[in-house]
């Protein structure tokens, strides 16, 4: 049972996949550890390959995963870029994690996925 606090900063994105019919997509990321209290990065206009730097903290009690979700921020409401979920046992076990992590594609109907989201992420065991 993973128990602590983890801080994680989203540094970045790269290779989004355009959902915009006009214009370039209006990234932003979703992140939570329990879906009662989500975070969220601000949005980045105009961009496929954003950079955020901006830092979260959760207390983490028993949850094995943390969720992700890249939506393009529209007038009337987000679409979904891409999502994935990070194992936090892995996180837990070596107290850090610095790299690129894939946002794969639905159902696999594309190799090339959706992008990668740039995490650095510490845990402290309580």
């Amino acid at each position: 049972m993973v128990v602590g606090i983890l801080h994680v900063t989203v540094v970045a994105a790269r290779n989004l996949k355009d959902k915009d019919l006009l214009g370039k997509s209006d990234p932003y990321v979703e992140l939570y550890v329990d879906h009662h209290h989500k975070q969220r990065t601000q949005v980045a206009g105009g961009t496929l390959e954003p950079v955020w730097n901006e830092s979260f903290t959760f207390a983490v009690n028993g949850e094995d995963k943390l969720h992700l979700k890249v939506l393009d921020k529209d007038i009337l409401d987000s679409d979904s870029m891409g999502s994935c979920t990070v194992n936090l046992l892995d996180i837990a076990s070596k107290g850090f994690f610095d790299g690129w992590v894939p946002l794969p594609a639905w159902f696999g109907l594309s190799s090339a996925g959706n992008g990668e989201v740039h995490l650095k992420m510490t845990f402290n065991k309580a």
